[in-house]
């Protein structure tokens, strides 16, 4: 008896864990993984167009800089020289060579400026750092230069619009004329896609 009341009392003692209640295993519910998917995927068709436009007005940023400094030279080269003409292009209808080659590295793609390509050799100054545009020039006149830009931007879409006397094709295109006197002439500068 003695033997019994000993066991008794350590069994007692012991946990028994099929006395305590049963927490129920629970995860998340299919509807409540719907919802959280849901709220993702329209936060994230908020969120990837502004990126996408952010990132094409950092490509675009690349184009203003070079723009500036070609009507820069171009501006000071007319003011000395009463014509926008370089030794290395002449007057009407002189054209530079697109810049850098498109032929070494695709549209969109880094590639280094080439300052001795045709049109630029006369010009004091390069652009720095992998070029992501192609430029070209073309003198239409003495008091008359045109500047062209294109580019292959990630989220425009196809390569479809034709850049100007470049021979190849972007998504996006810019276009400027500049006069002797430093104005634009009426449509000018030109922008395809229009708006960003």
């Amino acid at each position: 008896m003695l033997k019994s009341c000993a066991s008794r009392r350590r069994q007692d003692k012991i946990f028994d864990m099929s006395k305590l209640p049963r927490r129920r295993d629970r995860g998340f519910t299919l509807v409540e993984i719907m919802i959280v998917l849901g709220v993702m995927g329209i936060m994230a068709s908020i969120a990837i167009p502004n990126y996408q436009k952010l990132t094409a007005r950092g490509y675009r940023s690349e184009m203003v800089t070079a723009i500036g400094k070609f009507k820069f030279f171009f501006k000071n080269a007319h003011d000395n020289n009463a014509t926008f003409a370089t030794s290395d292009v002449p007057d009407s209808g002189g054209q530079s060579q697109v810049n850098p080659d498109p032929t070494l590295a695709a549209l969109g793609i880094p590639a280094q400026w080439d300052g001795k390509r045709t049109g630029w050799k006369d010009m004091p100054f390069g652009l720095e750092g992998g070029i992501r545009m192609r430029y070209y020039f073309q003198v239409n006149s003495p008091d008359e230069v045109e500047f062209e830009a294109c580019g292959n931007f990630p989220s425009f879409g196809p390569l479809t619009v034709p850049c100007g006397d470049m021979g190849i094709n972007g998504n996006y295109f810019y276009d400027e004329k500049v006069e002797g006197d430093g104005t634009n002439p009426p449509g000018y500068p030109a922008e395809l896609p229009a708006a960003f």
